[in-house]
């Protein structure tokens, strides 16, 4: 707790951030304001697209600008956004998603690389993602719970609480100060305009490690979203009592909570991710399905810092194009995801989502863990 309390400007800026209704229930509350599922989809998409094609381009860009007042930026863009779709009206609701979308692209990795240059080194930056991520996923934990009875009470009510949330994040970015990496990063402005495109060229080519990695990030993050997507319909087709989903919902992120808790050590535990995803496609029991849901959170939220920790390690140079270079094909792969478990669950049931994403993960890892070893020992030979 000490070191939540000594960065506790820069905890609160993500936490609130990372608690808007509206992301939680957004379908519902479109719903709610009077739009079409047609209608939804549309804007659902049209924020996606527009963060796809702007990822890479507003990376490049927000490398060179001061991370704070990117962020700063990215949150004006997300409050009128948000205002935007109180009005109820289609073409502003597309306007909205488009703001959206290009607030997604400019924040899509600076947050991330805002976060780590906080702090003095490595060491205490995971400690700092260890106890934030714990009561970060507590909190979202009992968001999951309430949100959907606020939205009863009144349909406006999530959209005003998630812009006064934003609002009250922005206040603790203000007082965030510059630490040593920031200021040395704003010091190197003017040169990394000149060699951004030719470095990230260069990274990509020569760094192996870094390469993998990211095909390791893509492949389990993909995964993730899928079996989190799909839990609550994989569980209403296992006849689960829908009035108690809240509740198991909230015990889901209460494991993400103790999980975010672990350190990995071996590398390897991850390939129990998609083995997890197989499993859930042969169980019928409600009660072993939400088990196994639950073992797949609690690694999940370990997996999460240790990814985070180690990819900003990973990078020396231009993070935040890195970041978005990341960003941009995992968005890629979430379209073709989404495309992909809408065909699958039509054609043939909801556990084939999970046994044809389990299988394609868990071959690549296997490929992943097979040529890092190769990396390894040629490093060996070479010495």
């Amino acid at each position: 707790m000490k070191i939540i309390i000594k960065y506790k400007q820069l905890f609160l800026f993500k936490l609130f951030l990372s608690l808007l209704p509206y992301f939680f229930i957004s379908i519902l509350i479109m719903n709610a304001l009077g739009y079409r599922y047609s209608e939804i989809m549309i804007i659902s998409a049209m924020t996606q697209i527009i963060g796809v094609i702007l990822n890479l381009p507003l990376g490049i860009y927000a490398e060179q600008k001061n991370r704070k007042k990117v962020l700063l930026l990215n949150n004006i863009l997300s409050i009128i956004a948000f205002t935007l779709f109180l009005f109820e009206k289609f073409y502003l609701a597309i306007l909205a998603a488009i703001i959206l979308g290009i607030s997604e692209a400019l924040s899509s990795g600076v947050m991330q690389t805002f976060s780590y240059e906080q702090f003095p080194d490595d060491v205490t930056y995971r400690k700092y993602l260890e106890g934030s991520s714990s009561i970060q996923y507590l909190a979202i934990s009992v968001m999951t719970i309430i949100t959907p009875a606020i939205l009863h009470f009144n349909r406006f009510l999530p959209i005003i609480i998630s812009v006064a949330f934003i609002v009250f994040s922005t206040i603790f970015l203000c007082f965030i100060k510059l630490e040593k990496r920031e200021e040395k990063q704003e010091e190197k402005q003017e040169e990394k305009i000149t060699i951004n495109i030719r470095t990230l060229r260069k990274g990509l080519k020569v760094s192996s490690k870094l390469n993998l990695f990211i095909l390791l990030g893509i492949t389990v993050t993909t995964l993730i979203m899928s079996v989190n997507s799909w839990s609550s319909i994989l569980l209403k087709y296992h006849y689960f009592p829908l009035k108690y989903l809240g509740l198991v919902l909230f015990t889901f992120n209460v494991c993400m909570a103790i999980g975010s808790r672990i350190k990995w050590k071996k590398l390897s535990i991850v390939m129990l991710l998609p083995l997890i995803s197989i499993l859930l496609f042969f169980t019928k029991s409600v009660f072993t399905t939400i088990v196994l849901f639950s073992i797949f959170r609690l690694i999940n939220g370990g997996y999460n810092n240790f990814f985070i920790g180690e990819f900003n390690k990973l990078i020396k140079n231009n993070r935040v194009v890195f970041w978005s270079i990341y960003d941009t094909f995992l968005s890629l792969f979430f379209i073709f995801a989404d495309l992909s478990s809408g065909i699958i669950a039509q054609n043939l049931t909801v556990e084939f989502i999970y046994l044809i994403f389990g299988l394609i993960s868990l071959l690549i890892l296997l490929i992943y863990l097979l040529a890092r070893k190769n990396i390894y020992f040629r490093k060996i030979k070479n010495y």
